[in-house]
Order: C-alpha cells, then structure tokens, then sequence
C-alpha cells in the first residue's frame, strides 16, 4: 500500500533495445536473457502503418476506404525493413496485412458490421502507468486527493534483468512457445474468432503474449472477432515498436497470478515470499500456470497447490513437458531442476504477509486507513444483513480481499488541509509544542466536525503499523480484525463536562453553591476518613468569590477544576446519570478494573445503571475511566453542536465501479433531556477555560474547553494530560466550527510527564498550547467563519447543592461568574437548604474506589 503525493509524476515510457532470446537455447539457474536464436536471424516485425486521420497522429484505421463500403484496406509500409533482405521483408510484410485485410473484409461482407468503424493503433503505455487500475483508493474528503492505495496490485514494476532466465522461459513455454519467433499474432485465432462468432462456435482461442497484454492494457472484454481484431492490430504494433524482451518485461509485469497478485513481482511475494529475482526454476512454473485460471471459480486458482493440488501437479507437468520440448531444460536436468516446491504460501499467509510488509503504512495516515477499513468491513447488505464484502477461502477461513483488491474507492471524512495541521501540531518537529520534549512523552489529537460526527483530522501515532494512542481499530481488510493496540487515557477533569450536563439535566444551576474544600469525605460512597476525595493541592481552601471555599458556584468550581463538588454532584443526582449523558454524547466505551485488570465496557449494549451497579463509582465524575482520544472529541463535538450527537465515523463514501454503492447518514440525536438552553450555559461555563489558561484564538475567535490531568498512580506526578474544546457553532451562517480533544501522555511504561526543563505537564501548559494552534491554524485554513456563542439562558431552580453559606441563612450577593465579560449571571433567588443526597440508583455497593485526586 502507498500513501501518494498526488503530484507525482507518472512514469514515461521506455524502449529497452537488444536481442531477442532464442526459442531453442537452455536456461542456466540464475543467467542472463538468453540470445536471439541460432541458426539465423529473427524473423522480421510486421507493419501495418495507415495514415490517421487529421489531427489524430499516432492513430492508424482498419477499414474502407471512401466508396468501397464492405471492403477492408491496410495501406503497405513505406519504411524498410529491419534486416535481411528488403525485398523477402516486404513480400511477407504484405502477406500478413492481406490477412489481417482479409478477415476485416470478410467480417463486413458477413453483414455484421460492428468493426466497420476505425481501429487505433493505440499507443502502448508502460506497466507503472496502470499497475493502480484495480487496486482499492482511499481518499480524503474532497474524493479527489488520494490517501492511500491498498491491494496486491499495487507491487514494484520490475525490470527484464530482474526476472530469472528460467521463469521467463516457464511463462513463454506455458502461454506462447512461439513468442521469440512470431509477430505478436495468432492469425489463426482472429480468423477463427470471426468465422465462430458467425456460425455459434466456441468462441474461446488461444493468443499470444502480445495479444494478452495488448488486451489487459487496452482493457478489451468478451472473446468476440471485434476483440481479436482489435487485440491482433494493437500486438502487431507492439511487436513493431519493442524488443521481445520489453515486451515480455510489461506483460509479466501487468499479468494476472491469482491472490490479488498483479505482476511476478506481486506472485512472487504472494506465493513464495520472495523476490520475483530469488524465483527458483520450479517455482517460475508453478506461477506460469497461474496464469491461465487465476482466480477459477472463485476460492482461487484450480492450479494453485493449497486449492487443488492435483490439478496443480498435472498443469506443473504439462509445462515441464514444454519447456524439454522447446529445449528449455534436457530432460535429465527437468528431474532435478523441476522437481515440485516443498512450500507454496496459503491464501490466508498471502493475506498476513500483505498486511506487514505493506510499505506506506509507515505514516500517521495509515492509522485512518486501518479505521476506514473497519468500517467498510463493517456494511452489510440491507437485503440480507449480510456483511457486504466477506469472503471465503477455500479452507473456510472468512477474508475481505472483496476490499483490499476489489479496485472500491473509498472516501473518508478527514480533510486533508486539517489533517497535515493535525500532524504538524501533534508530531515532533520545529513547528510543533512536542519539539525537543522528553522522549518518553507521546500526543494524540483527534478532530470532529459537530452536527456530522465525521472525523476531520486524527493523529495517534507517527506509524500506521505502530501504536494507536488516539484509539484502537478493528481491521480485518489488513489485519485479522482483532482490537489494536492502545485503548483509552483516564480523561481526569475533561470528563466533567458530562458530569457538568448531568447536573443541569437534574436542574442544578450553573450558579448553584458547592462546598469545594478539600478534603472531604464520602461514607456513602466508600470514601471515608483513610481515602477521602481530594482537590488538587490537597488539603487547600480554593479561593471563590464569596470568600468561602463552602461556597463556591457550579461554574467557579468546574473553572477551577476541583474533584470535592463533582464527587458531590455524581452522588447526589446518580452515577448512572453521567454515564447516560456520556454515552448519548458519544462515548461508546470506557475501562474499568476488574480483578485487577482492565476490561473494555461496550457503553452501546449497556446502559448507566447497569454500568455504574457493575463497574464505575462515582470517581466517574471527575474522569477516572479511561476512554479514547476519539470518542471524547466525538463527546465533546456533541456539546459544540449544543446538544445534537452524530456518530463518530470515517467513512464518507463508497463507490464501486463508477456507482456510489454507499454514503455516510447524518442522523443527530440530541441528549435525553438536555435543552439547547442547558447546552447555552455549559457553554458560557466552559468558555471561562480556555481564556483562564490564556489559549486565545486570532481574531477573537470564540472557544470553549476543558483541561485535565490524571496522577501516575499513587503519587503526586502527572501521567495524563489534556485539553478537549471547540469553536462557536452556527450553521445558519456557514460556521459549523470544529471539536478538537488533544492527549499527552507516555508512548511506553507510565512514568511522570514532564516539560522540557523539568516543569511537570498539566492541560492548559502542553496539551493546551498544542490544541490551540490546531483549532486556530485549521479554522483558518477552512476560511471558518468567526461566530459567537449564544448568550447564558440560567437554566435551573436548585440553588444549592452541597455549598455551606458563610452568611448562614442567607447567601451572599457576588456575581458568581469567573469570566466578567459575561452579561446577566443570574444570582440565586432563594435561601439555601440543607443539602439532602438523593437517592442512589445502584443500589449495590460501590466498586472500589481510587485513590486518585487530580484535577
């Protein structure tokens, strides 16, 4: 597979001059391209030139001329001949044209006239020019800019001199044992061709090695005389413009071995894991006699070993008997020389072998590529429910090769203008935050489009083979479809804002009072006086606006990012109600720990209650689980969209012989019981982030975000940094912004993760400096338009929460909001209550508790 520049060039064509290899002579294991024959010259290269039309040069046409309707002509060559003597040169030049004029007259006489028309001498392109035709395209958005291109076809064209004497030989000896002698053309299977299509005989003919290429090149179809005809013209001009060997070099690099093998370089690999150059003589014959039945019914060839073994040896055989015939190989030499192989690859070793040496894997793209392809892998047949692209093996074993060399183009999502941002951002170089950072430090950045769940950028890794720390993939086009490695991150204070939702779901106001010092206890909850929930920095007061640390707003304590409140929150309204609204958001799954183990919890089969009763405590709250990179920009998207949740996806399209067989479906689904109004205010909260940490945007572009760290397990050191946000989101004025969450963490075993200089890692230092640039560069470069974010609407009628009045009865009169530029903060309107935790929904004992405590 290669990931393109698309403006690369396409190889221009080159004539490789030289003698031709002689029909009798032996080959030596290993030699050079054998000798024009001895005895005698070569036979000369018939040329059938016609002068083209105006304006067409290098076309030549096959038919009447004006006035003589039913009657063929193919004008004489007026150039001499290329050795021996010009007058014998041109009389057998004229006999072969008088056939070829023959059959097209007596295919017109006939009354058929479907090639009264012109025929083209077309002109013949090299191998690299159409090595690509079948193989699979993934491209970007644009369904223009290709990304990457997977399949067996898509092998390195190799030369003439890399391709053993004795596998040249094998080919020419199984498809055309006259191919160093004859001129390109089986005359007498065009004229058979004609005079079967007439009478409704067997169409089926033999051609030679020039005519199997000039049809592969020239894409000809059915076994038809128009075909033929067409096929012997273009062979006949082959055969006057290169040498045997160039000839035979393109066609065994553009012919068909079966296994998505597209050339012997392609079989080479595919069947003996080697170089088309390291070809023993026996195992070139066991891929000459691929040649005739690649795929057979479809399981694989019927001449392929591991399909059917006995039609293998007996095709073998026959070849073998060819090439002592054609004085190839003396018979005593064949027995030891062509002796069977030992070991020919099975089709599911092809297909493992494809997936590791596939050589532009090696990018951060291919780690889409790998997502993209699970999803394709993924369609089923709306008819049937059927996966849409599996296949079968012969053994039984399920495959994909419908998808890696089914020639599909598939177009993702991602952008490539936002993706080369992504890179340049999230990698080690010059322009980037991570440049010169400690080795040990890794980023992932993911980007998602609101309203459409697409993925618009995603960076996990440097490698496409390597690491995924933005997620994982499920692939069975290029892998074997098992889960890849790394999973999620403990997301730490970032998951709030789903906490955050669920509180203004259960009708806490943004301005509602929290007690916010540290520590406190939770008996309820499991977390008594030996493990009590902490802030970061504990045991601190934190510094709110009434004075009080007992009275701090919902929004004072989710700027500041304290632990205490949001454990609060999450027992007092239900765990399982932050898990609703992080699985309605968008986040599919989350790691707990069972037995001391992680296990992936699949939040699409299961839902809160039944997550938090089994798995998660209220730690949930403040971001102890892990997740993916992926899923919470996806999560985070929804909230940028103020409220409406699209399934994160790749895949874009889907097209399959020139026909959109697929295209993405864009259904939102806004959170159960989160207003437009409630999504305002979350987002007046979070926009108090970003402007704390000072990641501001040109142009005063709007943005919302939230920063979080998680502690390397029970120290105070850092292990998990990030930063997740987005821009202001207006569609009726063409702005639908972007959602963007960015990862920092270890690309091996966790230990600290510190700056360079030694300054330890939170999210708005590393992980907040890298998604500014992001969001602010790629908004820039989609010419995004600058909008703003609605105003706050004071969702709400609770008040207080577990906030201690310092006044007592009655609260104090501040403006509770930490960001002054915002218009109209609502105070409370009621004296505080005594706060009450409700009711648990899980009624069985919480999981055990983390000592955890970052912000």
């Amino acid at each position: 597979m290669s990931i393109d520049d698309p403006r690369r060039p396409v190889a221009g064509r080159a004539q490789v001059p030289g003698p031709r290899p002689g029909a009798g002579e032996s080959f030596e294991q290993g030699g050079p391209v054998s000798a024009r024959p001895p005895g005698g010259p070569v036979a000369a290269r018939a040329s059938v030139p016609v002068s083209p039309p105006p304006g067409a040069a290098g076309r030549a046409s096959v038919g009447p001329p004006p006035g003589a309707a039913g009657r063929a002509s193919v004008a004489a060559a007026d150039d001499p001949p290329a050795g021996g003597s010009p007058t014998a040169k041109a009389k057998r030049r004229r006999r072969r044209n008088i056939v070829i004029a023959s059959i097209a007259a007596f295919i017109m006489i006939a009354g058929l006239g479907l090639v009264a028309g012109t025929y083209y001498f077309d002109t013949v392109a090299l191998p690299e020019d159409i090595s690509m035709e079948q193989s699979t395209t993934i491209y970007y958005a644009d369904g223009t800019t290709p990304m990457a291109r997977i399949g067996d076809k898509n092998r390195t064209v190799v030369t003439i001199d890399q391709i053993p004497d004795h596998v040249q030989k094998a080919v020419v000896a199984a498809e055309d044992n006259t191919f160093y002698t004859n001129d390109g053309v089986d005359y007498k299977g065009v004229l058979r061709a004609a005079w079967n299509n007439i009478t409704g005989g067997d169409r089926q003919g033999a051609s030679t090695i020039s005519q199997q290429y000039a049809r592969q090149w020239a894409e000809l179809e059915g076994v038809t005389y128009a075909r033929k005809l067409r096929e012997a013209v273009i062979a006949l001009k082959l055969n006057q413009q290169y040498e045997k060997p160039k000839i035979l070099e393109m066609y065994l690099n553009i012919v068909y071995f079966g296994r998505g093998a597209y050339g012997i370089q392609a079989a080479a690999q595919a069947y003996f894991s080697k170089s088309a150059k390291d070809l023993t003589p026996a195992e070139g014959v066991v891929l000459a006699g691929m040649i005739k039945s690649p795929d057979g019914t479809g399981k694989g060839s019927p001449f392929d070993p591991t399909v059917d073994a006995k039609q293998a040896h007996e095709r073998f055989d026959y070849i073998k008997r060819q090439m002592i015939d054609l004085k190839f190989v003396s018979a005593a030499d064949a027995e030891t020389v062509l002796a069977y192989p030992q070991k020919v690859n099975t089709a599911a070793e092809t297909r493992q072998q494809a997936a590791s040496t596939t050589g532009s894997m090696d990018k951060p793209e291919g780690l889409i590529v790998h997502h993209v392809l699970g999803e394709v892998a993924a369609l089923t047949d709306p008819r049937t429910g059927n996966l849409l692209y599996e296949g079968e093996d012969p053994d039984g074993k399920k495959n994909f090769d419908k998808i890696r060399n089914g020639g599909l183009k598939i177009v993702t999502t991602v952008d490539q203008r936002i993706q080369q941002i992504a890179v340049r951002e999230a990698s080690r170089n010059k322009e980037s935050n991570m440049n010169d950072q400690p080795p040990n430090l890794q980023a992932a950045l993911v980007a998602v489009e609101p309203g459409t769940g697409a993925v618009k950028a995603y960076y996990g890794g440097d490698n496409g083979s390597g690491n995924d720390y933005a997620g994982y993939y499920r692939d069975p086009v290029l892998g074997n479809g098992d889960p890849s490695c790394c999973f999620g991150h403990p997301p730490g204070s970032t998951f709030k804002v789903y906490t955050l939702a669920a509180g203004l779901i259960e009708d806490y106001k943004t301005d509602s009072y929290w007690n916010g010092e540290s520590p406190q206890e939770f008996p309820k909850s499991g977390r008594g006086k030996d493990n009590p929930v902490r802030n970061a920095g504990e045991g601190t007061s934190p510094d709110c606006k009434s004075g009080s640390g007992k009275w701090c707003t919902l929004e004072e304590v989710t700027v500041k990012s304290l632990n205490v409140p949001f454990f609060a929150l999450s027992e007092l309204i239900g765990r399982d109600k932050v898990i609703d609204v992080a699985r309605a958001a968008g986040i599919t799954e989350m790691w707990a720990t069972v037995d001391g183990k992680p296990k992936r919890v699949d939040l699409t089969k299961i839902d809160g209650a039944a997550a938090a009763k089994d798995f998660f405590s209220n730690e949930v709250a403040f971001g102890q689980y892990p997740v993916t990179v992926l899923d919470h920009a996806g999560g985070i998207a929804t909230f940028a969209a103020r409220g409406a949740a699209a399934k994160t996806h790749f895949l874009k399209e889907v097209w399959t012989g020139g026909k959109k067989t697929y295209a993405e479906v864009i259904k939102p689904v806004r959170i159960p019981g989160f207003t437009v109004e409630m999504s305002d205010d979350l987002n007046a909260v979070l926009q108090g982030v970003p402007e704390h940490y000072k990641l501001s945007m040109s142009g005063k572009r709007p943005v919302a975000g939230k920063t979080g760290t998680w502690q390397l397990r029970d120290s105070k050191d850092n292990a998990h940094a990030w930063m997740v946000g987005y821009s202001a989101y207006d569609p009726g004025k063409k702005s639908v912004g972007l959602a963007a969450a960015v990862w920092v963490g270890n690309r091996g075993d966790e230990e600290k993760i510190v700056k360079k200089g030694g300054t330890p890692i939170i999210g708005g230092n590393l992980p907040g400096p890298i998604w500014r640039d992001f969001l602010d560069a790629a908004l820039t470069a989609v010419k995004m338009p600058i909008v703003s974010f609605p105003p706050r609407r004071g969702t709400g009628n609770k008040d207080v929460g577990t906030g201690v009045s310092p006044q007592g009865s009655a609260p104090p009169t501040v403006n509770p909001s930490t960001d002054a530029s915002q218009p109209g903060q609502p105070g409370p309107s009621r004296s505080p209550e005594k706060p009450g935790p409700s009711k648990s929904p899980a009624n069985s004992p919480s999981p055990k508790p983390s000592q955890s405590r970052k912000n």
